[in-house]
């Protein structure tokens, strides 16, 4: 399979998951580039340490995950169990594993992929389009360089890219899918009875003391968590730049004075041959491709035949149109040095390798005049002269809000801010605003501005962006009164009491039948019986997916019951089964189903894959630190 994996690598597969991942922050967190040379280690993997740090980091950002799918329904505490610390932990484990099997296997992500990947996400871009500034501030608001991102985006795409050369290589089987039709069309004949909650409600007795009970059991389940409710000043180049007063002369001056920022940047369109390797061996095969080049052989084949750069190979080495600060620095200043169309460079020498590259195209960079330009010039005007005064302004935000730590309002007053306030939030923090920052929600909820009272220290949400944070009002965990959930819990021990009782009467009624009985004198709504299909809508899915899993009958009816969510107990019978007719399936119903079997085998691959990684690699969990 490695061999496989090997020589059809896809290079450019980042391209097909770009719409599933905006940033991938989900589960992977960003590793050892926020953990220090003394943090506590929770597991090793053949002897590379995961840290603590990584695990809270990742812990959270998978609540965060969480709580932005799930909305209203999402619970904490349902997040804060060993039990999800331990999948959390698995899938950083993984992340060192097929990490490790990459350098194995020397795979690699160009630096157009990456550059790329980031330009087309959707969460980096303003109007459309990339925004670098706006992209270090979304980075720098969860804590991230771009450095740190860029590596682990690296990391996670050459993961990404792996586990998709193992599914490539599945592909489900004529016989396997005609099998799976035939269960897919299956009818099975049931009849069923149902026992009624309902009938048993009447005769349930809940008393003052049961549910003062339940209640005193069960006082977790009605804790509201502590919460916070913060006032803040932000300083931000982006509002102070809508202050900033102009005028027309200002804004020609400023034109004539920077017109080379108001041309776009020239691109080059490049191909490449890449010999990875950074030996004389390699060095050897790239002068021996650069022969044959000279003797008149054509680059694009030889990429095609020679280049190891596996996502570019295929399309001759082409890797289309890039500026300046996309490519390797050796490899940009080789691109860029290249006189004309259809010159080829000597060898050059990247971390990936030795490379020869191929200038294909050049796009001039163009100017533009005051006109076309009017309302560029006007923001790059509006933002230098705010970032002016910002840096006067963040030293004046630091001292004043340390000189004056009981309030925000003298250094608001001085600098022209308004104080403004949060909702309340827990220690989990919201979806949106600023109070989904984890540097936000940690001074929050820190000693100095909880407990004492204090301002906070500068927050900064990005480099054109900070904060300073005061206490408005604290809420301790509050334990709901036992007044206002008491109608609630009566209901819910209702229910529990009715709902055993008519299991009580279900399970009696199926002994009965099975010992020979005659169901329909035993239950008054019992249905006579029909061959249902899985998706049948005269039935409840509950009782088709459990008819579903019966075992087939063999000389006579078999029986089962259940008690159903609505509390109803219903009692099945099953007497044939028939597989479906194939016959008249058409081929685009094959496709579909034989995509998602092979989903299914590629899936099954991929963990084979990973246990096999598992049971070759050393991994050391250390329990003490995990707890």
């Amino acid at each position: 399979m490695l061999h496989f994996i090997r020589n059809h690598a896809q290079g450019w597969i980042a391209w097909f998951i770009v719409g599933l991942i905006s940033i991938p922050f989900a589960l992977w967190g960003i590793n050892s580039y926020l953990s220090g040379a003394s943090a506590v280690v929770v597991a090793e993997v053949n002897g590379s340490p995961i840290t603590q740090t990584e695990l809270q980091s990742s812990l959270q950002q998978y609540r965060d995950r969480m709580r932005s799918m799930m909305g209203d329904q999402f619970d904490p505490a349902m997040f804060d169990s060993a039990t999800v610390k331990k999948d959390v932990l698995d899938g950083l484990i993984e992340q060192r594993l097929l990490r490790d099997a990459n350098i194995t296997l020397k795979q690699h992500i160009s630096d157009a992929a990456v550059s790329q990947f980031i330009r087309s996400t959707p969460a980096f871009q303003r109007d459309g389009q990339f925004d670098s500034d706006y992209y270090g501030m979304v980075l720098a608001r969860v804590g991230y360089t771009p450095t740190q991102y860029e590596a682990q985006l690296r990391a996670d795409l050459l993961s990404q890219e792996l586990t998709t050369n193992i599914q490539s290589s599945s592909i489900a089987s004529v016989k396997l899918l005609n099998e799976a039709l035939r269960l897919e069309r299956q009818q099975r004949e049931i009849a069923y009875g149902i026992v009624p909650i309902q009938q048993f409600v009447e005769e349930v007795n809940v008393d003052d003391a049961e549910i003062r009970q339940y209640y005193d059991d069960n006082l977790a389940a009605y804790t509201a968590p502590e919460q916070v409710k913060l006032n803040y000043i932000e300083l931000s180049v982006d509002e102070l730049a809508k202050d900033i007063q102009i005028n027309e002369d200002d804004l020609k001056k400023f034109y004539a004075d920077n017109q080379n920022q108001f041309v776009g940047p020239e691109q080059r369109r490049a191909s490449h041959i890449l010999v990875e390797g950074d030996d004389e061996s390699a060095l050897e095969k790239i002068k021996a491709i650069q022969t044959r080049i000279n003797e008149g052989e054509d680059f694009a084949e030889l990429a095609k035949e020679a280049s190891q750069d596996t996502g570019s190979a295929s399309n001759g080495g082409d890797l289309g149109f890039f500026g300046r600060d996309v490519m390797d620095p050796a490899f940009e200043e080789a691109a860029f040095a290249l006189e004309n169309v259809g010159d080829v460079s000597e060898p050059i020498k990247t971390e990936f390798g030795y490379h020869l590259i191929k200038l294909t195209g050049i796009q001039k960079p163009e100017g533009k005049s005051f006109a076309q330009a009017r309302d560029e010039v006007e923001n790059l005007y509006r933002r230098q002269q705010a970032e002016s005064v910002f840096y006067d302004e963040a030293e004046q935000l630091a001292n004043l809000s340390f000189e004056n730590p009981d309030s925000l309002d003298v250094t608001a007053e001085a600098l022209g801010l308004e104080i403004k306030t949060t909702p309340s939030f827990t220690r989990t923090g919201t979806e949106e605003g600023i109070t989904s920052n984890k540097k936000v929600i940690d001074a929050a909820f820190s000693e100095d501005v909880l407990k004492n009272d204090l301002n906070s220290a500068v927050i900064e949400l990005s480099d054109n962006d900070l904060l300073v944070i005061h206490k408005n009002k604290h809420i301790p965990e509050t334990v709901l009164p036992f007044e206002s959930v008491s109608p609630a819990i009566k209901q819910q021990l209702i229910f529990d009491k009715a709902r055993k009782l008519a299991q009580d009467e279900g399970e009696s009624i199926l002994e009965k039948v099975k010992s020979g009985e005659a169901p329909d004198s035993l239950l008054t709504n019992w249905q006579a019986p029909e061959f249902y299909g899985r998706d049948a809508e005269k039935v409840s899915g509950q009782i088709l997916q459990r008819a579903f899993t019966m075992a087939k009958p063999s000389s006579s009816a078999n029986y089962e019951g259940f008690s159903a969510d609505n509390g109803n107990y219903v009692v099945i019978k099953l007497t044939s089964v028939r597989n479906g007719n194939i016959d008249d399936v058409n081929e685009e119903q094959r496709k579909a189903l034989q995509q998602q079997l092979t989903g299914i085998y590629a899936a099954a691959e991929v963990e084979a894959f990973i246990a096999q990684l598992r049971h070759d690699a050393e991994i050391d969990i250390h329990q003490d630190a995990l707890k």
